[in-house]
């Protein structure tokens, strides 16, 4: 066995603690700290979508509970029919901490629970809400997460960023779509979250 001397010894043990911190900072680097701390706007809207829509949709009644339990006031027809159009469905706002969120259930034939908010474009939202997803779907037995796939599309007439993710329940399911619509222009700033029900 190799001996070391007093003094060979402290070097080796002055080089471990300087190579940890050095290599904590390059899995953070190239992005593999499996903790993401999310900025405070990011993080309140992810729990508003959470508590909705993955917590209580598809089950249309707790997700009317969930609004009138959060003192969310509900939607005037006039905005409804604009973001619906002439689909049916129900709709809700509430001003949060940091921005006013609308909250609207989308009834049959498209079965879909949304969360709208202004001033949402923050740099951490898509891979944040990746994550959010990705360990919601992890602790449900026999489901499968895919993507995100990114498209462009024009939503509503403005141009968007739209990823796409599926989810799959298993043979005899209803599949699931989750989606976050970012508006391209720097000038518009409502982004969306979605989770939809298949037919």
């Amino acid at each position: 066995m190799e001996s070391m001397t007093p003094d060979a010894t402290r070097a080796r043990l002055m080089n471990r603690r300087l190579m940890q911190p050095l290599a904590i900072a390059v899995l953070i680097a190239f992005g593999a700290s499996p903790v993401r701390a999310a900025e405070p706007a990011t993080a309140e809207l992810l729990e508003v979508f959470a508590a909705a829509c993955l917590a209580k949709f598809p089950d249309d009644t707790e997700v009317r509970k969930y609004a009138r339990e959060k003192q969310f006031d509900v939607m005037a027809d006039e905005r409804l029919h604009q973001l619906l159009g002439t689909d049916p469905g129900e709709g809700w706002v509430q001003k949060g901490a940091h921005r006013q969120y609308l909250l609207t259930l989308e009834l049959p034939p498209y079965h879909t629970c949304a969360i709208r908010a202004v001033n949402a474009k923050t740099p951490d939202l898509i891979p944040t809400f990746s994550e959010r997803i990705g360990s919601w779907t992890a602790g449900q037995a026999g489901v499968s997460l895919k993507g995100p796939s990114k498209q462009t599309a024009s939503i509503g007439g403005i141009p968007s960023e739209v990823f796409v993710w599926g989810l799959d329940r298993g043979p005899g399911k209803s599949g699931e779509t989750l989606m976050a619509v970012v508006p391209s222009s720097p000038d518009v700033t409502e982004v969306r979250l979605v989770r939809g029900i298949n037919r």
